[in-house]
């Protein structure tokens, strides 16, 4: 079991990383999220689950994956009010070939959860059971939430 709690103290929520992003890719994330529109069937499936469901993401800014990723989920956590909680420092080690991430600012969890790319996306129930993990993009569905909607179903 994974403690969110824990969790949820050294992050931040989607809309928080992104509104408070103040590198170059911020502004476009922000104009992502304004511009993004979910899939209305998938959202109202969502729906159901949305109450003991928590997304956990490692990214980072610079990542053009996450700069398409985390906006979608900004729009679903504004939206239909799924908890999303991201960690966005995530730096790689170039020199340390036997570890990926650098850690600090990287968060434990990178090396916990054996994060090979980012973004990394945990979906978790509200006690901290892992249900699945979305690793980039969406690998069997067109869209973010529709994938995320598939490893919830299971």
């Amino acid at each position: 079991m994974t403690d969110l709690n824990d969790i949820r103290s050294r992050t931040k929520s989607a809309s928080e990383y992104i509104r408070g992003l103040k590198d170059k890719w911020g502004s476009y994330q922000l104009q992502r999220f304004e511009n993004y529109e979910l899939n209305p069937e998938v959202v109202g499936e969502l729906k159901k689950y949305v109450d003991d469901i928590t997304v956990v993401v490692i990214g980072a800014s610079w990542c053009k994956d996450c700069r398409e990723a985390i906006p979608v989920l900004m729009r679903l956590e504004e939206d239909i009010g799924l908890e999303v909680r991201v960690f966005g420092t995530v730096k790689t080690a170039p020199l340390d070939p036997d570890n990926r991430w650098a850690i600090p600012p990287s968060p434990p969890e990178a090396k916990k959860w054996d994060v090979k790319a980012i973004p990394w996306i945990e979906i978790f129930r509200k006690d901290g059971t892992r249900i699945g993990t979305i690793i980039e993009k969406p690998i069997v569905k067109p869209t973010l939430e529709a994938e995320l909607l598939r490893v919830i179903k299971g």
